[in-house]
């Protein structure tokens, strides 16, 4: 009898353990389909901080030796700008920021360079948020980095709109009268274009200067992120912003430039990659230097020490003070610090 009864316990045991089992592994399946398992924590968030609409919010975020910029329009649309390197630690933090600020869709993604500390992430979030738009370079081999193929791969996978990134590229909001455009690489169909020479050469510097750069602007304030733009194609900005005198066609509406209210220093500020010239034309008040540690002796002393001529102590770097937020509204701007 003892026996019967020890026998029938074992087997309750073992079919309650069974149950158990089945149905950790089911939930797991299931919210694996809705939410990365690895990434679970990044999605707990019980109170979301979200942009309110007529603000814009540009967070600069910090991603180690990387570029990473969420900008959060006053339409509620969102624009993400790189993605950093591409290990767990920097993709859990992009995708906890997205979703503490409740961002299920990016509106529109560039992808400034092909380089691993610009798009390593990307595919990552590519495959757990909706991406409406992405500008891309004009790569003739997508395997210039094993990130940037991975990366394109998604994108083609989950058939998401591909624009290419070059002069003119842009939107314009007639209801915000917010704007972006792309300032450089020049239009693709141009000879001179930096495209052509980093898809036949493509070495470090060719990769830099077709690098992506950016304006966005709203209510006067305006952001330029010059990714890794070289100090020649920043000079060649400088001369198409000096001749046709700061004013320029987005989405087919006539644009005025601003003075730049933010600029995102080049290539981490390395040595060389400063120019004045384009400085000199845009005049920013405050700079943002993307930078970690790393082997390639970022930032330059005599590039900081440049770059501060114009922006005095208004200059953040994420390796010090973390992640940087600009906030705009129609009558007001603040900028603050992580750390």
């Amino acid at each position: 009898m003892k026996r019967k009864k020890k026998m029938y316990a074992r087997k309750v045991k073992l079919i309650v353990t069974l149950s158990v089992v089945t149905a950790v592994m089911l939930a797991l399946i299931i919210t694996n389909f809705f939410i990365p398992v690895i990434y679970f924590t990044a999605y707990v968030h019980f109170k979301k901080d979200v942009n309110p609409a007529g603000i814009m919010r540009i967070r600069y975020i910090d991603v180690g030796f990387g570029d990473c910029t969420l900008c959060e329009l006053p339409d509620g649309k969102t624009m993400l700008i790189d993605g950093g390197v591409g290990t767990y630690s920097n993709v859990y933090k992009l995708l906890d920021i997205l979703n503490g600020s409740g961002i299920d869709r990016i509106d529109y993604l560039f992808c400034t360079s092909v380089k691993s500390e610009h798009c390593g992430a990307l595919a990552e979030i590519a495959k757990y948020k909706e991406i409406k738009t992405a500008y891309i370079p004009l790569v003739t081999n997508d395997n210039l980095t094993d990130e940037y193929a991975a990366f394109k791969s998604e994108l083609t996978r989950r058939g998401t709109e591909l624009r290419i990134a070059d002069f003119g590229e842009g939107k314009y909001s007639a209801e915000y009268g917010y704007f972006f455009m792309v300032m450089s690489p020049s239009a693709a169909e141009l000879p001179e274009c930096e495209y052509n020479a980093m898809n036949e050469i493509p070495n470090e510097y060719n990769i830099n200067s077709a690098s992506v750069v950016l304006w966005l602007q709203y209510a006067g304030r305006a952001f330029m992120f010059l990714s890794d733009a070289s100090a020649y194609v920043q000079s060649g900005m400088a001369g198409l912003i000096r001749l046709q005198q700061n004013k320029f066609i987005v989405d087919g509406n006539n644009v005025t430039l601003s003075r730049c209210t933010v600029l995102k220093a080049p290539n981490h500020c390395a040595e060389g990659y400063t120019d004045t010239y384009l400085y000199d034309i845009v005049q920013p008040e405050a700079a943002v230097l993307s930078v970690g540690k790393n082997a390639k002796s970022c930032p330059s002393n005599t590039d900081i020490a440049n770059l501060q001529l114009y922006v005095g102590n208004k200059l953040y770097r994420t390796d010090i003070h973390g992640t940087v937020t600009a906030t705009v509204s129609s009558t007001n701007y603040s900028i603050s610090k992580e750390k």
